[in-house]
């Protein structure tokens, strides 16, 4: 079973690289917005998965705590930008 933890934290790891790279060379805010909350995805979910490696559920509420923070702070970004530059 620890294969499959290893793998699955690999690919996660992956993930975040190349959220990262989006992060930095995004073309607009937008995409550096949407970059910033798959990586904070990304670091939930290798929580969850560092939680089910070692049979432990005690981060439970402060990763679901850091996601909603996550997800309110993507969409009040969004909506600032939304309002100062123009559709394209």
């Amino acid at each position: 079973m620890s294969f499959v933890f290893d793998i699955a934290f690999g690919m996660l790891c992956l993930a975040g690289l190349l959220s990262i790279v989006r992060l930095l060379r995004g073309r607009s805010t937008l995409d550096r917005i949407v970059a910033l909350d798959v990586f904070v995805t990304l670091v939930v979910a290798a929580t969850a998965v560092g939680m089910a490696m070692r049979s432990d559920g005690s981060n439970i509420a402060l990763a679901a705590a850091f996601a909603l923070l996550a997800f309110t702070g993507s969409v009040s970004a969004a909506r600032l930008v939304e309002k100062k530059e123009p559709y394209r």
